[in-house]
């Protein structure tokens, strides 16, 4: 039931796209002591964005979680800033992330609510 969404306006190959989203995945599961077989994770194609007036690489994630709780938020902000530095070469302060705490009442799966 975690989810991430990666958006960036740099262009990246499939295998590389899907190569970050596994570290991710693993990296979303052990932080936040959920079952990886729930993670799921996207990658969207290179989209137009601008990060202070620059045109410059960006990258925006987005994480949803039922019990994501803000005591987590900060360090997992370094990790995924380190991680796209790292793996995606975008500098650390050229990262966004959205962090959201999903009511288990609005989060659907197989059918059922959590």
């Amino acid at each position: 039931m975690p989810y991430l969404k990666v958006q960036t306006n740099k262009s990246f190959s499939s295998k590389k796209q899907q190569i970050f989203l596994k570290e991710c995945s693993t990296l979303i599961s052990m932080e936040l002591s959920k079952p990886e077989k729930y993670v799921m994770t996207a990658f969207a194609p290179k989209v137009e964005m601008t990060l202070g007036g620059s045109e410059e690489p960006s990258l925006f994630l987005q994480l949803k979680s039922i019990g994501l709780p803000d005591t987590k938020t900060k360090d997992l902000s370094n990790k995924f800033a380190c991680l796209a530095a790292e793996k995606l070469e975008i500098a650390k302060d050229r990262v966004y992330i959205e962090f959201m705490d999903v009511p288990r009442g609005f989060w659907g799966w197989n059918g059922i609510l959590f």
